[in-house]
């Protein structure tokens, strides 16, 4: 088969999730699956060795038993930026050196699922877009976009820019409510012009969630009460500043949520925690009363104490939403549900 090259107009369009439930679901079949990341984009250290995150996750995940050192062969770091805008020469066996981990790690495999940098154009400076790779690899580019207005704008750029890699798209993070837009104006306009549409995915609540521990970590909080219960994911998110008396109505419009408010405002602290509220979010790094405390602990309500003031918070908060990792079991077994149903698998594979 031939490698599919899975790549996005931009960070976040769910290009490792697809790799994740295309290689599960693949292996489920019974094909012998290579996965790569030619060029890493979040570099993390193994030991001495720096690697990409995603690839770290995806062997593991998919359990294989490749050497890191093939799966994400380059992995930009500064020094590369570096290095690659002030040496010609730096580069010049980058392509080579993608195609030498590729032959490694096809060997033996049906298929190899190969996961794009950050955008078509990453790495181009120095010789290693995703356009570089696969006229190297010939491989086939599956454009993975999420959906927007100008989507039929990025589509026709990058089959203009990509020419005969270019073998279709995959549309992600639909909203339910543009769907008869999309089924009767948009996939019509491509298919008159053969442009290959393998499935849409629309948008879904427990993929566009956030695990509790994942927001501290982004917003550099501290969890003090219900360390045990840091896992669970948010849906939602509301903000208390409002008076007491509107606070409990207000709060039981949402469920699985987080609720962002002052850490001096214990009234509705308290009232949060009456209604389905998974997380507290306190800002001033104010030490919320031990009635606040004790009643989060009884309710295994997680509360996370940050140094912003809310408007502040609520801005880190707006940056997580729709940039949220897929690195949950729940989200996995819910990605590879929807890819099962929602994606032509068949057509993927028969290039």
């Amino acid at each position: 088969m031939v490698p599919l090259y899975l790549i996005s107009n931009e960070a976040y369009s769910g290009k490792s999730s697809l790799c994740v439930a295309l290689g599960k679901i693949l292996m489920d079949r019974g094909l012998k699956v290579g996965y790569m990341k030619p060029v890493g984009t979040l570099p993390t250290r193994v030991n001495d060795f720096i690697t990409d995150e995603d690839a770290l996750y995806i062997k593991e995940v998919l359990g294989l038993v490749d050497e890191l050192e093939n799966i994400s062969p380059i992995v930009l770091t500064q020094n590369y930026y570096r290095e690659g805008l002030k040496n010609d020469d730096f580069s010049k066996n980058f392509l080579n050196l993608i195609e030498k981990s590729y032959n490694k790690i096809q060997k033996g495999k049906d298929i190899v699922l190969l996961e794009g940098a950050k955008n078509i154009e990453h790495g181009s400076f120095i010789g290693i877009s995703s356009k570089n790779i696969c006229e190297k690899l010939k491989a086939k580019e599956i454009l993975i976009l999420r959906y927007s207005s100008d989507i039929v704008d990025y589509v026709m750029l990058a089959k203009e820019y990509l020419k005969d890699s270019f073998g279709g798209l995959i549309i992600n993070w639909v909203p339910q409510n543009q769907a008869e837009y999309l089924n009767e104006i948009i996939l019509p306009f491509f298919n008159k012009r053969n442009i290959k549409v393998f499935g849409s995915i629309f948008s879904d609540k427990t993929l566009s969630s956030v695990t509790i521990k994942e927001i501290a970590e982004l917003i550099d909080g501290k969890i003090i009460t219900a360390t045990g219960n840091i896992d669970t994911l948010i849906t939602s998110f509301m903000v208390g500043a409002m008076s007491e008396e509107q606070a409990l109505s207000f709060f039981k419009k949402q469920a699985d949520k987080a609720v962002i408010t002052g850490g001096d405002r214990a009234d509705i602290q308290l009232a949060a925690l009456e209604t389905d509220t998974k997380c507290l979010i306190l800002t001033g790094y104010f030490q919320p009363s031990s009635i606040v405390t004790n009643r989060a602990e009884e309710l295994g309500v997680p509360i996370i104490l940050v140094n912003y003031d809310t408007l502040s918070a609520i801005e880190k908060i707006n940056e997580i939403i729709g940039k949220v990792r897929f690195h949950e079991i729940t989200k996995i077994d819910k990605i590879v549900e929807i890819v099962r149903e929602s994606i032509d698998i068949d057509g993927l594979i028969s290039f």
